[in-house]
């Protein structure tokens, strides 16, 4: 096979690698965002003028980074098959990248990785739930609209709750595989 047959795929391959850095930054940007938005609103529902209720934002906040978190890693899954299957072929000898890197995954995936993003995203907003039962489901302190309202935000927050975990527990068992 001529030299020119294969420049293309090692180009693509080159491409596709920086592509997948910088996925990978966005992950660690949506993680860190994350962080600082739950803390800062936790923080911020602690002060006496800020109703507890405002925490109920943290379910939806999480679950919308959640999604973005976990859309970089399927992005980067694909570009990773994309890589071994079609580029792969294409050069004599092959990309051992893929190969390698699915060959020798690090050990530790409940305790490296999984657990800390189950404590992130579904772990921050069930504490959110949870701190603010009391301040939606206690009887008369609101009107009835705003007892309502504050249930069906409430309830929204926990379907939220449930598919981020739904994701995360998805790319975990996609990972395991």
């Amino acid at each position: 096979m001529a030299e020119g047959d294969y420049d293309g795929a090692l180009a693509e391959f080159n491409s596709l690698r920086a592509e997948m850095d910088s996925r990978y930054k966005y992950q660690q940007q949506i993680l860190a965002l994350q962080l600082t938005l739950t803390s800062a609103t936790i923080g911020l529902s602690l002060s006496e003028p800020v109703p507890l209720g405002f925490l109920l934002i943290v379910p939806l906040t999480s679950y919308l980074l959640c999604a973005r978190y976990v859309g970089q890693r399927s992005a980067i899954r694909w570009a990773s098959r994309y890589i071994t299957d079609q580029l792969s072929p294409r050069v004599p000898g092959g990309l051992g990248w893929s190969r390698w890197v699915a060959e020798n995954r690090r050990p530790g995936q409940l305790f490296d990785w999984y657990l800390p993003l189950l404590i992130c995203f579904p772990g921050a907003s069930l504490l959110a739930l949870g701190w603010t039962t009391q301040v939606v489901f206690a009887p008369g302190h609101h009107s009835i609209w705003a007892a309502v309202g504050l249930v069906i935000i409430w309830l929204v927050g926990l379907s939220a709750t449930a598919a981020s975990f739904y994701l995360v527990s998805r790319v975990f068992r996609d990972r395991a595989s």
